[in-house]
């Protein structure tokens, strides 16, 4: 037995490098930066959820296994290291998911590396770097206001997304050729990833069936596919309920508006974000356009992508909940699996690359920006924990 786990520690090095330094990362956000990110925060919520003995409340999953992990004791600072260590569990998963599935299809040693990529990958916050050059002087963060791949400051949204990537993967190889197996891991990764977050669900919801109806049109394999929006819509209405209606309703609710889409203000605030934020996903469709139109998984991010930023736009909560941005969450989701596209689409072998219109020409100008976002990501990190503020 000892044998065997030190053969798999070996094999799998990588992976243990990277949890030790996501785990010395959220170390340092939790008990240094503290409430500059939302960490301590969701600790309190875990012990207000034991306190109050609502435990299987609202999206509860991660709140509840803080408290397995303490013990349901409620001590504050053990409470901080469960979820630090929740958080760096949960983007360990996220490197090896994606590293697994990148092994599939191109050498172990660039699937390392693509899948380090994934973990930083931001985008260029053109207005920020202007302000030295008297441009855009009212730009003051990297961050708020931008639609980006990655954060590091939620920790619900860091804890739901291993669940999303291996629905997502599993959901893509169903495009291909329909799996009753495949169909229940897509369920399970599904209900997983509402109970910690919802937001991955508001955009797979809408995404999903459009393509699975356009696989298998109106036949057995549609209807059986929307088993797992079925489960994870229950999941959600559970969540509702216990949100909006648990002991009676504080005040707090939901609207959608979308008058303010037709104003110049909005487009004037929103507008300049939006171009910079979708600058190498514009690039990338530029050059692989002919190629990438057929491509089902392409329309699935498309289709993810238009609708997490557009419910970011229109959809707000009111009373209490307000401020909490809640509907920002499924953009950025949706963000970083347009990245996660673009580098799975442009990393191929030499024999799917001579297919492509522009050979490795094209290939070679999104690797060279994918590489510098990748690097703005590691900037921006690195800007966060030295200023110990998130914007």
């Amino acid at each position: 037995m000892k044998d065997r786990i030190k053969d798999i520690i070996r094999k799998n090095l990588d992976a243990v490098g990277i949890f030790v330094f996501m785990l010395c990362v959220f170390s340092y956000i939790m008990f240094v930066i503290k409430w500059e990110s939302d960490l301590c925060a969701h600790v309190y919520i875990a012990n207000e959820m034991l306190e109050e003995h609502r435990l299987f409340s609202t999206n509860f999953l991660m709140y509840f296994l803080v408290n397995v992990l303490t013990f349901f004791t409620g001590y504050k600072y053990p409470m901080r290291a469960a979820l630090v260590l929740l958080i760096a569990l949960a983007n360990t998963a996220k490197y090896v998911i994606v590293r697994n599935a990148f092994t599939e299809w191109i050498p172990a040693k660039t699937a390392k590396l693509a899948s380090v990529a994934m973990l930083f990958v931001y985008i260029i916050p053109l207005m920020y770097f202007l302000k030295p050059f008297g441009i855009f002087l009212s730009a003051d963060n990297m961050y708020i206001g931008y639609y980006v791949p990655n954060v590091w400051h939620n920790s619900t949204i860091l804890c739901m997304m291993p669940f999303a990537i291996a629905c997502y993967l599993w959901s893509v190889k169903q495009f291909e050729e329909y799996s009753e197996t495949r169909n229940k891991y897509i369920t399970l990764f599904l209900v997983l990833s509402v109970l910690v977050k919802p937001s991955f669900y508001f955009v797979y919801v809408i995404a999903y069936p459009i393509i699975i109806l356009n696989r298998y049109g109106i036949k057995k394999e549609f209807f059986k596919s929307l088993l797992p929006l079925l489960a994870g819509g229950l999941c959600l209405i559970y969540e509702y309920m216990t949100i909006y209606y648990n002991g009676g309703n504080d005040g707090s609710g939901i609207v959608i508006d979308i008058m303010q889409l037709f104003t110049i203000d909005f487009w004037k605030s929103h507008g300049l974000y939006l171009v910079v934020s979708m600058s190498l996903p514009l690039l990338f469709l530029i050059l692989y356009a002919r190629d990438i139109y057929k491509d089902r998984e392409f329309w699935f991010v498309l289709i993810m992508a238009i609708c997490g930023i557009g419910m970011m736009w229109c959809c707000k909560e009111t009373g209490p909940r307000a401020a909490h941005g809640n509907f920002n969450w499924q953009a950025i989701a949706a963000m970083w699996f347009v990245y996660l596209y673009i580098l799975k689409t442009t990393i191929r072998t030499n024999e799917e690359r001579a297919a492509l219109s522009w050979g490795g020409y094209s290939r070679n100008v999104i690797l060279c920006a994918f590489g510098l976002h990748v690097v703005m990501g590691a900037v921006y990190l690195g800007k966060f924990l030295i200023t110990n503020n998130f914007g």
